[in-house]
C-alpha cells in the first residue's frame, strides 16, 4: 500500500494539488527536439503556474521562444508530423485561479513568430492532437454531458465534427487516421472500459480489450494525460496499460491486484500478461523493442525508479540512476529522459544513455 500511495503521489497527486488537466510533460519532436514550457524565472514545473514561455532543448542547447508565452496553465500537447509546429493549450482563469476557458494554440518552432489561436472553448478541452492534414482531434467535456466526445476541428474551414461519443482517453497510432481509444459504457450498475482501434477516416472500430472501470481508474484516465496510464507500440501490436483495482476482462486475466498493475496486451495473439505488480507512465521505445515505466525499488519497495522491460526476453533492468523519477520519456531508442523534483514544485530534467549508463542534466543547464 505504501508503494501505491507513493506512486499516486508522484503523478496523480501533482495534478490534484493544482487545478489541472494540462500537464507540462516534455514532448520529443520528429528530429529529437524536446519542447516544454518553463517559467520566466527559468524553472521547469510539471504544472506551470504564472508567466511562462516555450523552451526547446535542441542539440544540447536551450532555445527560448519568449514570444510563445502564457500566464495561465499551459503545456505542449503535440508536434505536427513534419516537426515544424507545436500545439498547446493555455487556460483563462478567474480571480481565484480556476480555469474558465481553454484556448487551443499553434506555433511555429523555427522562428520567433507569435502563436495563433485556433479556437476558444468554455468547455474543458483535453488531449488535442494533430492529424496528418493539419486538423485537430481533441476531447470535449461539456457541462451537460458526463462523458467526453472525440472531436475533429478543421482550421481551414473553422468547422467542428463529432467523431465518437463516450471516449475517455485516446492516442494517435501513426499518421494514417488510426487511433486507439478507451471508451466507456454502462452495464447495469457497472462501468466498462473498452480499448478499441478507431479509424477516424471511416469510423471503423475494432475492440482490443476491456476492463471493469472503478471510480479511481476513471478519475485517473480523466485527470492524467494518456502517457501516464497507457501507451501503444509504434507497430500497434502491443498496448501497455496500468490498471488500478481491476484486472482485464478481455483478453482474460485470472489475477487481480489493488496496486497499479502494468499489463501488456498482445493484439496478434489476442492475449495479455502482467509485466509488473506496480507500474506507471509506460512508454514504448521508438522501435517498440523496450517498454520503460516507473516502478519501485528500495528495502520497502517505496522509491520510484525507471525500469526497462524487454518484450521479447521478458527481462527487466532497474535503472538505478533514475531513482526519484516523477516522469520519464524516450528521446531516441538509446536514450531516456526523466524528471526529478528539486523543491518548490520545480524539477530538473535528466537523460540516461542506455548503452553506457551515463547520466546528463538536460535542464536547467549546469
Amino acid at each position: 500500500m505504501k508503494t501505491r500511495y507513493l506512486l499516486m503521489l508522484v503523478v496523480v497527486g501533482l495534478l490534484l494539488s493544482g487545478c489541472g488537466f494540462i500537464f507540462n510533460q516534455p514532448l520529443v519532436g520528429p528530429d529529437g527536439t524536446i519542447a516544454l514550457f518553463i517559467g520566466d524565472d527559468g524553472a521547469y514545473m510539471m504544472l506551470p503556474e504564472g508567466d511562462c514561455h516555450l523552451a526547446l532543448l535542441r542539440d544540447g542547447e536551450v532555445v527560448h521562444r519568449n514570444g510563445v508565452s502564457s500566464n495561465g496553465d499551459s503545456g505542449v500537447l503535440d508536434w505536427s508530423a513534419d516537426g515544424s509546429k507545436i500545439l498547446f493549450i493555455e487556460t483563462e482563469q478567474d480571480e481565484v485561479g480556476q480555469p474558465i476557458a481553454w484556448n487551443v494554440l499553434i506555433s511555429e518552432v523555427q522562428s520567433d513568430s507569435q502563436p495563433v489561436r485556433l479556437f476558444r472553448s468554455e468547455d474543458i478541452i483535453l488531449a488535442p492532437q494533430f492529424t496528418s492534414e493539419g486538423n485537430i482531434t481533441y476531447l470535449d467535456v461539456k457541462d451537460d454531458k458526463d462523458l467526453p466526445q472525440l472531436m475533429l476541428y478543421d482550421p481551414s474551414q473553422e468547422e467542428y465534427a463529432v467523431l465518437k461519443d463516450d471516449v475517455i482517453s485516446y492516442r494517435r497510432l501513426g499518421w494514417d487516421g488510426m487511433l486507439i481509444a478507451i471508451s466507456q459504457t454502462a452495464e447495469g450498475s457497472l462501468k466498462l472500459a473498452h480499448i478499441s482501434s478507431y479509424d477516424a477516416t471511416t469510423g471503423a472500430t475494432e475492440e482490443i480489450g476491456s476492463f471493469f472501470l472503478s471510480q479511481e481508474m476513471e478519475d485517473v484516465l480523466f485527470i492524467l494525460p494518456a502517457a501516464f496510464v497507457w501507451d501503444v507500440a509504434p507497430s500497434g501490436d502491443y498496448i501497455a496499460l496500468s490498471l488500478y483495482e481491476q484486472a482485464l476482462i478481455t483478453p482474460q486475466m485470472e489475477d487481480n491486484n489493488e496496486e497499479p498493475a502494468l499489463y501488456i496486451i498482445d493484439r496478434d495473439e489476442d492475449s495479455a500478461y502482467r509485466v509488473s505488480d506496480r507500474g506507471l507512465v509506460p512508454a514504448f521505445s521508438m522501435d517498440g523493442s523496450l517498454l520503460s515505466y516507473i516502478g519501485a525499488t528500495g528495502e520497502n519497495n517505496d522509491i520510484p525508479v525507471v525500469i526497462l522491460y524487454d518484450s521479447e526476453t521478458h527481462e527487466e533492468q532497474v535503472l538505478d540512476s533514475t531513482i526519484g523519477a516523477a516522469t520519464q520519456f524516450w528521446i531516441d531508442n538509446k536514450t531516456l529522459g526523466f524528471a526529478i523534483e528539486i523543491g518548490n514544485d520545480s524539477y530538473k530534467l535528466m537523460k540516461v544513455t542506455l548503452p553506457t549508463g551515463e547520466v546528463t542534466q538536460l535542464f536547467p543547464k549546469t
